[in-house]
């Protein structure tokens, strides 16, 4: 029963986990390996990291068989095999670090991949590290023919998780030592049973080693069979008697509490039951649990999940408790993450949702806020659909009294108040794009125009008229940027920072004349410079950066100073067409909470920043021998200045992420042996590569530790090779200096240390 490709990537998984040593492993880099580039470190590190995703594939993939066959309930022999690679794997990936403590399978909806059914879109969530079909993909196209099938492997796991009926699965992950994997068996064993026992109401009937167990199957508070209190029953030995009664006294307690205090804590009677002093200490808790609707609405086990949510978890359970997935759309409805990147069709499927969750709050006097609190979520994630969504989207107001209206005639019917919330996006996406054309043309606003512009600004009539007329002073009748008149207007534009940043950095930077670009960019540092909402806009900054990591912007290198600006405290750098590389050494002046900020950021989005490192230094390579990039035409000096923007950034965020990047540049710019230092532009650029090694050795020391010693020390041997690249006394001045900056480097390393 258990296909053999499911068996033969464990051994490849091994392999990568035991080639890399782990996430936690690091070995400094050889200092003769001189020919690879930093592209090359880069994509070894994601197949580090890969090797940890291939664990959480195959976790995932061999705990959808037991959803497939319910016959591993009750035929151990088959059964022990396929449980014995889920021993191996669980406990590879409880030692491979960088985790919370568990594995979460959740459905998304919400695909990367065209061809991929929205109903098969799960996402596997090991700490920061996120894997879903996209990036299954890439990592079979950087490993070769050996993960081939992976793609596939994956989507069987999908389809049967989406067959089955899951939204979620929670694994609590062995701790170090542990070697009881007998209740994990069992869940899973009734995991394989309870589908046809849900349809048949019969028990599960489980064969346990020379043991027959037979366990009841159990309803929830709602009346519908629950397979986490069916887990607790199998698990503990209870019978259908005393589980009926522990649900039903959890369930008065719940009701019957003189506050909601107790309803806002708890998701479902499980929850609470497990959370009780006295049936916590006697029952043991289900390391695998299915469809708890606690992990569609938090991510960390010990966090306290606000009130609002579990109200509209615990409503939509109520709407759609029979359709798992569509509880978690439900709630993704209201606290989805990524309306910034949804697109018509399905924002058209999450307003009929919403709009379904504002219906039955209205019918409930025991929520008067929740409509407001789920109307409030609404319209700041909607605010973020980009305006040519927003366009493509037609709604029309419906009857209350219609449960799910479908589209008639291209046109969603939705409730009332969303129907009011898109109409407006509708008339900003129309103002937004006025402010954009009059850059180049005479454009005429109505009082529409206005009025919808003082909402969004949250402004008054006379003011949003202001700031149209300041913004459009700001360009001259040809289109040309005026810096003096932007300077004159950042102090108004920094009282509406949050939205007039967003707007200037997505709107605006690509409309001004080429000539032009330079100008408006460093205008926006002295905005910049003056703002009180810091990672508002960093954040803005590096999402704009990482959407499309296989290219490169114009405007990325800009992007990253104003990060830099923004992680520094000392704004006096706002005069600086380049960031002083500097403030790397003055650590007291970076803002901590920002910093913080960024490397949960970096960790979050490691995949696309790496691969947006590597694009990076590829076209930097390509530059220097043929003078500019092939498809942008960006010099090599524009490549030279982002590389070194990002070391800085990278410096002074400090997180695993920066650390190996800046290990890896900090090895190639330190060979002189190295493509960098021998394309045919590359004799131009000789100064400017040398002052990107200077600043990832400063990095390396900020960040490393004394295990970068040897990779340091071997760099500093290199000097009198780099002596002779170049017969200038200048470059030569400077390459004499190398010893100089590893003995720098190393001096920061020992005084940490």
């Amino acid at each position: 029963m258990v296909e053999e490709k499911g068996v033969t990537l464990d051994a490849e998984a091994q392999r990568l986990f035991a080639q890399f040593g782990g996430l936690e492993a690091y070995k400094a880099p050889s200092p003769v390996a001189g020919s690879a580039h930093l592209t090359q470190r880069l994509l070894e590190e994601q197949k580090r990291h890969d090797a940890v995703r291939m664990l959480m594939v195959q976790a995932t993939w061999l705990i959808s068989r037991y959803l497939v066959d319910a016959r591993f309930a009750t035929h151990p022999q088959q059964e022990d095999r396929l449980f014995g690679k889920v021993v191996e794997v669980l406990d590879q990936l409880s030692r491979a670090g960088g985790h919370l403590g568990y594995l979460l399978i959740r459905f998304r909806g919400t695909p990367t991949e065209p061809d991929l059914p929205g109903k098969c879109d799960y996402e596997l969530v090991l700490g920061h590290t996120v894997v879903d079909s996209g990036i299954v993909l890439q990592m079979a196209r950087r490993n070769g023919s050996a993960w081939s099938r992976l793609p596939d492997q994956l989507h069987d796991a999908f389809t049967a998780l989406a067959d089955y009926g899951v939204n979620n699965i929670f694994v609590r992950l062995p701790t170090s030592g542990a070697t009881a994997f007998a209740p994990y068996q069992m869940c899973l064993k009734i995991l394989s049973g309870f589908r046809h026992a849900r349809q048949s109401g019969a028990p599960i009937d489980v064969q346990f080693g020379s043991e027959h167990r037979t366990v009841p199957l159990i309803n929830d508070e709602n009346l519908f069979p629950d397979p986490n209190l069916t887990l607790v029953a199998g698990l503990n030995r209870l019978s259908a008697g005393a589980m009926e009664t522990l649900v039903d006294k959890v369930d008065r307690w719940l009701r019957h509490q003189a506050t909601e205090s107790a309803v806002k804590r708890y998701a479902g009677v499980y929850n609470a039951a497990l959370e009780l002093p006295k049936v916590r200490d006697k029952v043991q808790r289900p390391p695998v649990e299915l469809n708890n609707v606690r992990w569609l609405i938090s991510e960390t086990e010990h966090q306290v999940v606000p009130a609002d949510k579990l109200h509209i978890a615990r409503l939509a359970m109520d709407l759609a408790g029979a359709s798992p997935q569509q509880v978690a759309k439900m709630i993704q409805s209201v606290y989805g993450e990524d309306y910034g990147r949804i697109n018509a069709l399905l924002l058209g499927e999450r307003l009929h949702l919403s709009s379904d969750l504002l219906r039955a709050s209205g019918r409930q006097p025991q929520t008067q806020g929740l409509t407001k609190t789920v109307l409030g979520n609404l319209r700041m994630r909607l605010e973020q659909v980009k305006d040519t969504v927003i366009d493509d989207i037609h709604v029309v107001e419906a009857s209350n009294a219609t449960a799910a209206d479908k589209p008639v005639d291209g046109a969603h019917g939705v409730h009332k108040d969303l129907y009011r919330m898109v109409t407006f996006l509708k008339g900003r996406s129309d103002a937004h794009k006025k402010m954009v054309g009059m850059v180049h043309q005479t454009i005429r606003f109505t009082d529409r125009d206005y009025t919808i512009l003082a909402k969004d600004f949250r402004i008054n009539r006379s003011a949003a008229e202001t700031i149209v007329h300041i913004l459009k002073g700001c360009f001259s009748d040809e289109g040309r940027f005026q810096k003096r008149a932007f300077a004159e207007a950042v102090p108004l534009f920094r009282t509406y920072e949050q939205k007039i940043f967003h707007f200037l950095w997505h709107h605006m930077k690509d409309v001004v004349l080429p000539g032009d670009r330079i100008a408006f960019l460093n205008a926006l540092q002295a905005l910049t410079k003056q703002m009180d909402q810091p990672k508002k806009a960093l954040k803005i900054l590096l999402e704009d950066l990482c959407a499309n990591p296989a290219t490169i912007q114009f405007s990325d290198n800009k992007a990253i100073m104003l990060a830099n600006l923004i992680l520094h405290r000392e704004k006096s750098i706002t005069d600086y067409d380049v960031t002083p590389e500097d403030i790397v050494l003055s650590r007291h002046t970076i803002d901590l909470m920002v910093a913080q900020y960024a490397a949960w950021r970096l960790a979050k989005d490691q995949e696309a920043f790496s691969t947006k490192m590597q694009t990076i230094h590829h076209k930097l390579i390509e530059a220097l021998h043929l003078g500019q990039t092939s498809d942008q035409h960006l010099p090599a000096a524009v490549l030279l200045n982002l590389e070194r923007e990002l070391y800085i950034f990278l410096s002074l965020v400090a997180c695993d992420v920066s650390k190996t990047i800046l290990r890896s540049a900090a090895h190639e710019y330190g060979d002189p042996t190295a493509a960098l230092y021998h394309q045919q532009g590359s004799h131009n650029c000789m100064g400017a590569l040398l002052q990107n090694l200077r600043v990832a050795l400063r990095g390396v020391g900020c960040s490393g530790s004394m295990a970068d010693t040897p990779l340091l020390e071997g760099i500093k041997a290199n000097e009198e090779t780099f002596l002779r690249l170049k017969k200038d006394p200048h470059y030569r001045a400077q390459a004499r200096l190398i010893t100089e900056w590893v003995d720098e480097a190393i001096k920061l390393i020992k005084f940490r240390s």
